[in-house]
């Protein structure tokens, strides 16, 4: 184990979070009474009943509702036809097959089905609602990683990004201020434009917990069946729920994890393979001149565990 703990401990202390920073959300009264969740119920029957209607080829694929409208929901702000740098990313990582051409068919009618229900996106607070999909889409194409002292290619889209992405941010800023600092004001902040904000925390969040249920069912009914169980509790416990579920807690956990994936991506069986590239691709997708050295990692790391650990302090 690594020795962070004086570090951790000052780092999660009432004196340096100074109270007001992290507010609890209070409670749902019930799951059901969600708007995205109930958005989703209406939509996966329209969607289910479209398949149906077409035929027995298409209402083969009914199963996959769910992941139809996380694709749905995550465009154009993460997919958009003829996109290049990011978007170009997106298409890559979160591809969407068209064979057999049944798939591809099914996809768009749950795509028109999608269309006919009230708008969703930009209507709840502290909600990116484009961004979870597109995480969520991520962990169930490359897995969802239980390893609490790893990463795994999902958390490419989603927590770990934006830690790379805030550091892009700091070095843009203020690279001659204090890190901690600046890191600790903002990261989790409302405001997005540094990268890592509070609803960016929410949706990586929600993302991870989402595509954890769905991909241990496969019914057509997995993202609400998914969402009632996560929506079930506040957005405080949800962060919370996540760091327990995720890194068992642990600040140490998360350290190790990010400090693996700052060394390079590894790739099948060839660990850190092409390195030199990973790191570069890496930079990339920071906006960042360069990668953190392994004090700034540890730092980035820790303030992020400071946040998920904090939540309603």
């Amino acid at each position: 184990m690594i020795c962070l703990r004086s570090l951790t401990a000052f780092w999660t202390s009432d004196a340096y979070l100074n109270g007001n920073r992290y507010q609890t959300t209070p409670a749902p009264e019930s799951p059901d009474s969600n708007p995205l969740l109930k958005w989703t119920v209406t939509t996966e029957n329209a969607c289910v009943k479209t398949l149906s209607d077409l035929g027995t080829q298409a209402s083969a694929y009914t199963s996959l509702t769910g992941t139809f409208i996380l694709e749905w929901l995550r465009k154009p702000e993460y997919w958009s036809e003829g996109g290049s740098g990011t978007q170009a990313l997106w298409h890559a990582y979160t591809p969407e097959p068209v064979t057999p051409s049944e798939l591809a068919l099914s996809r768009q009618a749950c795509g028109v089905a999608c269309d006919a229900q009230p708008v969703v996106k930009g209507t709840l607070s502290n909600r990116d609602i484009a961004h979870m999909a597109a995480t969520s889409l991520g962990y169930l194409t490359w897995g969802v990683t239980n390893d609490p002292m790893d990463y795994g290619l999902g958390d490419l889209g989603g927590w770990a990004l934006d830690l790379l992405q805030i550091w892009g941010s700091y070095l843009a800023n203020a690279p001659k201020g204090d890190r901690a600092s600046w890191l600790h004001t903002h990261l989790g902040e409302q405001d997005a434009r540094m990268g890592f904000s509070y609803s960016d925390v929410l949706a990586y969040c929600d993302a991870w917990l989402l595509a954890r249920s769905m991909q241990s069912n496969s019914s057509e009914r997995s993202l609400s069946a998914a969402m009632r169980d996560t929506f079930v509790q506040s957005e405080t416990n949800r962060i919370k729920r996540f760091y327990q579920s995720r890194f068992k807690g642990s600040a140490d956990n998360l350290v190790i994890a990010f400090r693996k994936l700052v060394d390079g991506i590894d790739v099948g069986k060839f660990e850190n393979i092409a390195a030199s590239f990973t790191q570069w691709l890496l930079t990339q997708v920071a906006h960042a001149s360069r990668l953190p050295n392994q004090m700034e990692t540890d730092t980035l790391a820790l303030i992020y565990a400071a946040f998920l650990e904090n939540m309603g302090r």
